[in-house]
């Protein structure tokens, strides 16, 4: 077997990651951080039973080991007060949005949105409803501590330490759902 030491040193270099570009790391984070997220389920006092009171107008939504969305976020009107979310963007390829996750640290602070494929996650209560492109899909909630499921080097919701301003128009589409 003959190696091809050019061809294996670009492979490396171009995997290492720089300054500029995140690591070969954020790239397993991102496959592995998802199902972590979901085994999160089964430890006790972390699946929020109802939508918490404190959501911004604006989070970020992830697919499952895939990309980055914004996300608008609103309240249906009613006493349960259950959150409405609207990703912007429609599902990449052939992915069947089958549930979504909203995810805050164990301090309240809202982290993001994680979009499913499946069935949502047995016993867990719907908080709300997630859209995106023309499905709607439960939304079930998970306080948990951040370092359980990401790598600081590698956010799961890049921009959501970052307070986002609506714009007047996402204003209304909010109060809308209200």
């Amino acid at each position: 077997m003959r190696l091809h030491l050019p061809g294996i040193l670009l492979t490396l270099a171009a995997c290492s990651g720089g300054s500029d570009r995140p690591s070969i790391n954020c790239g397993i984070v991102a496959l592995a951080s998802p199902q972590t997220l979901l085994a999160e389920f089964a430890v006790p006092r972390q699946t929020l039973s109802r939508p918490p009171a404190n959501v911004p107008g604006r989070v970020v939504a992830r697919i499952a080991a895939g990309p980055t969305l914004p996300a608008i976020v609103g309240r249906e009107s009613g006493g349960d007060s259950l959150l409405v979310i609207g990703v912007e963007g429609n599902p990449p390829g052939n992915m069947a949005l089958g549930f979504g996750v909203l995810v805050t640290a164990l301090d309240g602070t809202t982290r993001g949105v994680m979009l499913f494929e499946g069935l949502p996650v047995e016993g867990a209560p719907r908080i709300g409803t997630v859209t995106m492109g023309s499905v709607t899909a439960p939304l079930l909630g998970l306080e948990a501590d951040p370092e359980a499921y990401e790598n600081a080097d590698c956010p799961l919701f890049p921009d959501s330490v970052e307070a986002q301003a609506l714009t007047g128009r996402e204003r209304s589409i909010a109060r809308s759902f209200r």
